[in-house]
């Protein structure tokens, strides 16, 4: 099976960031426990704006993980990895 990506915009306040670090954090490690890997950009040119991505080995891995995940993963679609061969 390929590999499955979700991929997640956030824009969040300066006021925002702390709990919203401290959220990332704790997805970040439930993400882990369910063999995910879970990474999160922001642009330096518009500083409160993140790019999260959560990959897994497969779609079945990421829908599992999913099923205690937050409201914005759930409406995120889930990508599936296109060989180039």
């Amino acid at each position: 099976m390929p590999r499955a990506l979700t991929i997640v915009r956030s824009k969040v306040s300066r006021h925002e960031r702390e709990a919203y670090f401290a959220g990332l954090r704790q997805r970040r490690e439930r993400l882990r426990a369910a063999q995910c890997n879970f990474w999160v950009y922001e642009d330096p040119g518009e500083p409160g704006l993140f790019v999260e991505f959560t990959e897994a080995r497969d779609a079945d891995t990421l829908i599992a993980a999913r099923t205690t995940g937050s409201d914005s993963e759930a409406g995120a679609p889930i990508l599936t990895e296109v060989e180039l061969s």
